[in-house]
C-alpha cells in the first residue's frame, strides 16, 4: 500500500466559477434593495401641521412648499411672490380646462398664519381657486 503526502486533488472548476456568481447576485441584491427605497425629497424640510380629519389628497401636479421662514418652492425650484403668481397663472393658461388646474400647499407647521393668508391670496392672484393644504394625520383621541 502506497501513501501519499498529498491528499488526492479533486476537480474543482466548477466551484470555483459558482462563488463569483453567488457574489454577483449578492451585491445586485443589495444594490435593488437599497435603490428601491430612494424617494423624491422635497427641496425644503417642512414639518406639515396636524389635522384630526382623515380627508384623502388627490392628485396634485403642482406643488408648493412653504418653509417655517416663508422661503416658498414651486415643484422644488425657489421662487418669490411675484415668479410664484406668474408661474401659476403660465399653467393655469396652458391648461385645457382651467377647473383641473390644483396646487397642493406643504407649509411648515411653523409658519405663522399671517404669512399663510398672504401665499394664499398669492395663489388666488393667480387666478387659481383650487387649493388643498398638506397636513400630518393627528390623534383623533
Amino acid at each position: 500500500m502506497r501513501f501519499s503526502a498529498t491528499p488526492p486533488k479533486k476537480d474543482l472548476a466548477a466551484d470555483d466559477n459558482l462563488v463569483p456568481l453567488i457574489n454577483i447576485v449578492f451585491l445586485m441584491l443589495i444594490f435593488f434593495m437599497v435603490a428601491g427605497q430612494i424617494t423624491a425629497s422635497d427641496a425644503a424640510l417642512v414639518q406639515p401641521p396636524e389635522s384630526l380629519t382623515a380627508a384623502q389628497a388627490k392628485e396634485h401636479p403642482v406643488t408648493l412648499l412653504v418653509t417655517a421662514t416663508g422661503a416658498m418652492y414651486l415643484d422644488d425650484d425657489e421662487v418669490t411672490a411675484e415668479q410664484l403668481v406668474s408661474a401659476l397663472g403660465v399653467r393655469l393658461d396652458a391648461a385645457a380646462d382651467p377647473d383641473d388646474v390644483s396646487v397642493l400647499v406643504k407649509a411648515d407647521a411653523e409658519l405663522p398664519v399671517d404669512e399663510l393668508h398672504q401665499v394664499l391670496r398669492h395663489i388666488r392672484n393667480s387666478g387659481l381657486l383650487r387649493v388643498a393644504l398638506l397636513a400630518r394625520q393627528g390623534d383623533t383621541g
